[in-house]
């Protein structure tokens, strides 16, 4: 397929989001959003403002399903073993997925009746059935967590177990993901793992900087811009309703913070 025709089937899927009131978990149309853009560009033009918010407004069910369906893509593929593959891990999908993400978080933090919903979606614990280990063909859509308000069946409970926040392990995977080889570090021959904590850059503490590429350092500032867009939510607020969040946050809010 053409770019032009990547483009066109792209932005055909952005107006079903909003045309059908509730697609399928398990439709293959969601792969699209990490299969068919070429770049930024490509999400950010296509994907329009307009669109977002009638899709949120009048096919919100879609939009939760593509904000699980992007998020557990994305997990799925920084933890599997291959990646970064073109085959069976593509560096691409994961890029698509944290540029989706980038885009729509703003439309979903403008909205004030959706900060509960927001709250739950990416905040409360979940449980879900076990992760088995990933073979190099294994593609998980959606990693079966579920809020622990929406309990599983009787029969699934037992084998189910309870999982850090969807907004937590999404955190950790970016975090991973910052200092991951071939995607954002030059590969080590000598690392026991694929993420790596080094420090980027020489300066205080460090004398001698990793190497790096224009793709490595593109990466790192898709990375960064998303991480940025989750920790400020703040801008997309009301002033009134900023101060109130301000006035809400007391110590035991930040004794829940764990530094590294």
């Amino acid at each position: 397929m053409g770019a032009s025709d990547s483009k066109l089937v792209f932005k055909q899927g952005i107006f079903r989001l909003s045309e059908d009131k509730s697609i399928s978990a398990n439709d293959p149309y969601w792969r699209g959003f990490w299969e068919l853009p070429e770049s930024t560009e490509d999400v950010f033009s296509l994907f329009s403002p307009v669109d977002i918010r009638r899709t949120r407004d009048t096919s919100f069910t879609n939009l939760e399903t593509l904000l699980l369906a992007v998020t557990s893509r994305l997990v799925s593929l920084a933890t599997h073993p291959s990646f970064p593959n073109p085959d069976t891990a593509p560096e691409k999908d994961a890029l698509n997925c944290i540029r989706i993400l980038t885009r729509l978080l703003p439309f979903i933090y403008e909205a004030d009746h959706l900060e509960v919903w927001e709250d739950n979606f990416f905040w409360d614990t979940r449980r879900r059935r076990p992760r088995k280990p990933q073979s190099a063909r294994t593609e998980v859509l959606f990693d079966g967590g579920e809020s622990d308000d929406k309990p599983l069946l009787r029969d699934t409970e037992e084998e189910s177990e309870q999982t850090k926040p969807l907004g937590e392990e999404l955190i950790d995977t970016l975090t991973d993901l910052l200092f991951h080889s071939d995607f954002t570090l030059p590969i080590s021959h000598t690392a026991r793992s694929k993420v790596t904590y080094s420090i980027w850059q020489s300066g205080v503490g460090c004398n001698m900087a990793v190497g790096s590429t224009k793709e490595f350092e593109s990466n790192r500032c898709e990375i960064l811009r998303l991480l940025l867009t989750l920790a400020s939510k703040s801008m997309y607020m009301p002033s009134s309703k900023r101060i109130g969040c301000l006035q809400r946050r007391d110590s035991s809010d930040l004794n829940q913070i764990s530094y590294q």
